[in-house]
């Protein structure tokens, strides 16, 4: 439905667009905006839309693999390298990316912005271009990955003092800029506290109007609850369909992958050794927790937070084969 929408340009006629510039904005009004040429203008239909879209999040995922290959654990088992590269074809992620929607220019938004961290500072246009892309599409998701590029730049030994100076000057100068917007689409009337957990008890009485079969009461969990739900959510006892079955696997692959992340990292310790993961997936990881806690304390639906989380997870599912490849290593080493 909202692909639908999205493509016919009525998902959102707020601004009562007339012409294609009427519909440039954030979020859905920037989808429509880029859809007006192609639906509008050229009349094409809503499967050339989807194919569109497909393309554009392959462009995205492509990039991501591109930096990964590079890292690939160096093994003798083919079977290894085959599964560690596999993570990038678990359903989740291409499900909500083939098709005309948000989702698709997020993956580009990242993938770009993974091509700019990979290669600092040469190619630094694609990392701002990431996050400006990100931003106008979803604000707070351009705020979270701007907010750890710059970290991540902080980090790189081969930028000078000045530069890394000047990009946070100019970073906390947009940041600032970037989080009014964001306070402003939450249509805040003051920045508060209080005011921001109003926000988040509205959103959740609006998704509670649904009446979806996968709501769940968010607003009565802890923090440990609310991020196992967004994380690991559905699992086995809760699939009432093929498409709840698909989301239990991999997620059931995921809780798989977590232990491999924490048993890697203790071993490698215990054993006094790394595990050799690249700076740039633990932003991606980074980025992916603080999305995550946006959306635990603004979702109370499964469905939507399988839809939310498929942007980022390809990151945490690396870094948990790479503990589990490390933990296989340091133990065949230790035996010989």
């Amino acid at each position: 439905g909202d692909a639908i929408r999205y493509w016919e340009l009525t998902a959102d006629i707020s601004q009562n667009p007339v012409s294609w510039m009427d519909y440039l904005g954030s979020r859905t009004f920037f989808i429509q905006w880029l859809n007006y040429i192609p639906s509008k203008v050229f009349g094409l239909g809503f499967m050339f839309g989807n194919i569109l879209y497909a393309f554009v999040s392959f462009l995205g995922i492509r990039e991501i693999y591109l930096v990964a290959v590079k890292y690939c654990p160096e093994t003798s088992s083919k079977w290894i390298q085959i599964g560690w590269l596999g993570l990038f074809f678990l359903p989740n992620l291409h499900f909500w990316s083939a098709g005309v929607g948000k989702e698709a220019l997020l993956v580009l938004g990242m993938g770009w912005a993974v091509k700019g961290m990979g290669d600092l500072p040469r190619h630094w246009i694609f990392l701002a271009l990431g996050v400006l892309l990100s931003f106008w599409v979803r604000p707070i998701a351009g705020v979270v990955l701007g907010g750890v590029a710059w970290v991540y730049l902080l980090f790189q030994p081969g930028i000078s003092l000045p530069a890394k100076s000047a990009v946070s000057i100019l970073a906390v100068a947009v940041g600032i800029l970037a989080l009014n917007r964001v306070f402003v689409s939450m249509h805040l009337e003051e920045y508060s506290l209080e005011a921001v957990l109003q926000f988040i008890s509205g959103q959740q009485e609006f998704l509670r109007g649904f009446g979806a079969g996968s709501e769940v009461n968010m607003e009565e969990y802890g923090w440990g609850q609310k991020l196992w739900a967004f994380f690991f959510r559905p699992f086995w006892h809760e699939v009432r369909d093929f498409w709840d079955l698909a989301a239990v696997v991999e997620n059931t692959l995921a809780f798989v992958l977590l232990i491999g992340l924490v048993l890697g990292q203790v071993y490698a310790w215990f054993k006094k050794r790394r595990v050799p993961v690249p700076g740039v997936f633990y932003s991606g990881l980074a980025v992916m927790v603080l999305m995550g806690v946006v959306y635990a304390l603004t979702l109370n639906n499964l469905g939507i937070m399988v839809r939310m989380k498929s942007t980022y997870m390809v990151f945490f599912y690396l870094i948990g084969g790479y503990g589990w490849v490390s933990f296989y290593h340091i133990r065949a080493n230790s035996v010989k």
